[in-house]
């Protein structure tokens, strides 16, 4: 979940004063945690600068201490509240229909005979040969709203178009119910394989380039990597080891619980 944190900005630890002491702020660290559950495995924006300036076995601890602090967070009411608005949020709208399609028919109906109303209005403005010419389309319109043939068609067109709703809504539910499901452990689960896959096979030996006033690694499809495998590279071995190992006892004693 917010493993990326954990070993590029690091640390977020277990206490609020070692928080404060890294420049980060509980509600800065619980919006990344927001951040992260609703859009992935993602680069929070967390400040690093304190992190890059600790040696490497003190990223390893700090490493180890965020993901307690996460793991503690995960279990309270208030991440509970949370992550019910993250989903609540993200909840598909289902569709609204006015009526059945017979009245939404004659509603449509209805406005049409009134702007063919107004239409005959503005006619008497007009030159007599264009006049003409609107007035028999008119009619032909008219007489198409009595047509019980033209009606039975419009009816079936506006079962189609609520049907294709309905469906196209089922299933935004069906995947909003599968990417947020009820039980906040499953979604926290999923961040959590997703942070060991995409860390999985970290280059720590890679080399950097300067190329126009930036550092970009030599082997150029590096730089095409997702930003979690960046911010762990940037971190070093010891620290994304730690975290790799924090994270994968976390996730053994949620898979019995993080079902959907």
């Amino acid at each position: 979940m917010l493993c990326s944190v954990l070993v590029a900005c690091a640390a977020i630890a277990g206490a609020a004063d070692v928080l404060s002491q890294i420049g980060i702020t509980p509600e800065a660290a619980k919006q990344a945690v927001t951040t992260l559950l609703g859009n992935g495995i993602t680069n929070p924006g967390l400040p690093s600068k304190v992190f890059k300036l600790l040696p490497s076995a003190a990223r390893a601890d700090a490493a180890t201490a965020g993901v307690a602090w996460l793991k503690a967070y995960t279990a309270t009411t208030e991440f509970s509240q949370q992550y019910a608005k993250i989903r609540d949020a993200r909840k598909p709208d289902a569709p609204v229909f006015e009526g059945t399609p017979e009245e939404e028919l004659k509603k449509v109906n209805e406005e049409t005979a009134r702007q063919l109303e107004e239409s005959k209005k503005a006619l008497a403005s007009l030159p007599p040969e264009q006049r003409k010419q609107l007035e028999e389309s008119m009619k032909q319109a008219a007489a198409a709203q009595d047509d019980p043939e033209m009606r039975k068609t419009r009816l079936e067109a506006i079962k189609t178009d609520r049907a294709k709703r309905t469906n196209e809504y089922q299933t935004a539910l069906a995947i909003w119910q599968r990417d947020f499901p009820q039980n906040p452990s499953a979604l926290v689960a999923k961040r959590l394989r997703e942070f060991l896959a995409v860390t999985a096979d970290v280059d720590f030996t890679a080399t950097l380039k300067p190329q126009d006033n930036v550092m970009l690694f030599e082997k150029p499809e590096y730089q095409n990597k997702p930003a979690a495998w960046k911010l762990c590279y940037r971190a070093g071995k010891d620290a994304t080891s730690a975290a790799r190992a924090g994270v994968q006892a976390w996730l053994k004693e949620l898979n019995p619980t993080a079902r959907q």
